[in-house]
């Protein structure tokens, strides 16, 4: 299995914590690895969610969630480094259509202002 380590800022950070469902969060906080699977899941649940619910389009959500969306990008990177848009292009489709390899996995840490990456 493929373990990514990726480095966010405080700002990337605090937004992919709000994203993962309490289970997910507590091995983000903890820094243990992630399933890429299930990490893309929560994103992706999370930025279509608006639209599922019936309150928003996928337009007007594609406009709106700006930051959720370069943050789905800058992980895809991470797996797909050639297409930053492969789980863009997912959103919206069943969970049963949901294309993701099982065999990865992440291990993110919080980089401080003045710290490089």
């Amino acid at each position: 299995m493929k373990v990514c380590e990726v480095f966010l800022d405080d700002g990337e950070y605090t937004l992919l914590k709000k994203m993962l469902i309490h289970d997910r969060k507590m091995l983000l906080m903890k820094k243990h690895p992630i399933s890429g699977y299930e990490l893309f899941c929560d994103l992706l649940h999370e930025i279509y969610s608006p639209v599922a619910d019936g309150w928003s389009t996928l337009e007007t959500m594609l406009k709106e969630s700006t930051d959720e969306l370069k943050l789905l990008r800058l992980m895809t990177k991470y797996i797909f480094s050639e297409d930053e848009d492969y789980f863009v292009r997912q959103i919206g489709k069943r969970m049963a259509e949901f294309q993701c390899p099982n065999d990865f996995a992440f291990i993110i840490y919080k980089v401080n202002q003045g710290e490089a990456k």
